[in-house]
């Protein structure tokens, strides 16, 4: 990838794209509907996620949920 003349954003973008055609290629499931999930189960997958302390910060629920919705 030739990054001249390009902003910051679209050579982000562009390698954003190049690891998603990667990651497809290999196989890797790019999101969770992939796994069968669906919007009707975000709160129990929310309610099961396991979250440990001593990271950056501790997420909330409501914002597991968004993940989650966000990972559809």
């Amino acid at each position: 990838m030739d990054a001249t003349g390009k902003t910051d954003e679209q050579v982000a973008e562009e390698g954003l794209a190049a690891m998603e055609s990667w990651m497809n290629e290999l196989g890797l499931v790019m999101n969770i509907t992939e796994l069968g999930a669906d919007e009707d189960m975000l709160e129990g997958l929310a309610e099961s996620t396991l979250i440990l302390d001593g990271g950056y910060r501790v997420p909330g629920h409501d914002e597991i949920v968004s993940i989650f919705r966000n990972s559809l």
